[in-house]
């Protein structure tokens, strides 16, 4: 390889800043990593003289990246010009897509939940269907920012989704029309004149504030009001500081959520008495779609013992990412540290477990569905009305159940 070395000095240079936009400075890099880019640098150097097409040296340096964060997590992804670009239109909530949250599960790219009144969840995707094409292009090696981009698009414009669903013999396609996907995430109702059920579909700005008029409405109109039943089932999250404002409506002291990272000391949220509005008894209903900020609400009630949780386990995600600006119009999102529970249990990769376990086959995948006897619900009001607790599953269920949850762990972590 001796023949090389002359060849080698732009492109070492070409590395070195890249890894330099990256890292503040590149002189603490270990030595290891100095002969790994020197690797890098002759691979980069054969591929681009020698491969049977021409190749841009921009897809292949942006190629490298994908590849070296798709050996983190699921969530830490380059975002390249077009990807960063979506990115911040999300931000604002305009966009075309069919309304679901997704995740990569053992390599292959998976659906969280459907967000309800959306093309997904009118459509019956359920969660844990496994997405194998999208437009008939196969996802296999294709990261979160690559399925996004391509399942959004303009209003009325058709996506067809290649999906495998368990217990289904055969992969079947779905074809949705996209809409602008407007969420409303608060959805109140009075059951039996006594119980404020609310059902949280997401934590996005106000939330907290639509959830507490909600039931101060309530209240006025029930002064003996009974309980408050909060429905986080096939909820994919949102904002942090949301589901820390829900959580503090119920608790007036204590810690909330804690994050903890690799580096730097560990961020503690914690209740403020002023915030405190709510003493009813309150009791929560999660299920595999519940994620993230739903998770945070979920273990925060039940660790400071203000709420009984209702269900099946949730879904186990419990990181903090965060997006740093590359310039170029390029960014990283990169996952910086993990969701801890007021009692220091790790959500990540295990979720939140229920105090009750309640299966219920009929509205695990499509608990929503209107005319459709819900028994996660029935047992959670019951519960509240006359403090009736439901019986344990049968326990070949729960072993079933927790077969699968221990494959999701692992799916999670790698």
């Amino acid at each position: 390889m001796k023949r090389l070395k002359y060849f080698f000095i732009l492109p070492i240079f070409l590395a070195g800043f890249l890894f330099g936009a990256l890292t503040p400075n590149l002189r603490a890099l270990p030595e290891k990593i100095y002969k790994s880019l020197d690797l890098f640098t002759k691979v980069l150097y054969i591929v681009e003289k020698d491969y049977v097409e021409k190749v841009e040296g921009e897809s292949l340096i942006y190629g490298a990246i994908k590849g070296m964060l798709g050996t983190l997590d699921p969530y830490s992804i380059f975002l390249t010009p077009d990807i960063y670009k979506e990115l911040k239109v999300d931000t604002l909530g305009r966009f075309g897509g069919i309304g679901i949250e997704i995740t990569l599960h053992n390599g292959v790219l998976t659906v969280v939940t459907p967000i309800e009144d959306t093309p997904a969840s009118r459509a019956g995707i359920q969660p844990g269907d496994s997405i194998l094409k999208i437009n008939g292009v196969l996802t296999k090696g294709m990261n979160l920012g690559d399925a996004v981009r391509r399942m959004r698009g303009s209003k009325h414009s058709k996506l067809t989704l290649t999906l495998f669903r368990e217990g289904v013999a055969k992969p079947f396609d779905v074809t949705l029309t996209r809409e602008v996907i407007k969420i409303h995430s608060v959805k109140p109702e009075l059951l039996n004149n006594q119980v404020a059920y609310i059902r949280l579909t997401t934590f996005q700005e106000n939330t907290s504030d639509e959830l507490e008029k909600s039931i101060v409405e309530f209240k006025k109109r029930n002064p003996n009001l009974k309980g408050i039943l909060l429905d986080l089932r096939n909820n994919p999250g949102g904002l942090l500081d949301q589901a820390v404002l829900v959580s503090n409506l119920f608790i007036k002291s204590g810690t909330i959520v804690s994050t903890r990272g690799r580096v730097g000391e560990s961020e503690v949220r914690k209740a403020v008495s002023e915030g405190f509005r709510f003493e009813e008894p309150v009791v929560v209903l999660i299920n595999k779609g519940s994620a993230s900020a739903s998770e945070i609400v979920a273990a925060a009630l039940q660790d400071n013992h203000r709420a009984k949780l209702f269900g099946a386990n949730s879904f186990g995600k419990g990181s903090v990412q965060t997006v740093i600006d590359l310039g170029e119009a390029t960014g990283l999102k990169l996952t910086i540290a993990k969701y801890y529970s007021p009692d220091g249990k790790v959500i990540d990769g295990k979720g939140v477990a229920p105090d009750y376990v309640v299966l219920d086959p009929v509205t695990e995948s499509q608990p929503f569905v209107k005319g459709q006897k819900d028994l996660q619900r029935e047992a959670a009001l019951d519960y509240l009305l006359t403090g009736k607790t439901p019986p344990p599953p049968p326990a070949e269920k729960v072993e079933k159940k927790k077969g699968k949850a221990d494959k999701d762990e692992e799916g999670q972590l790698n």
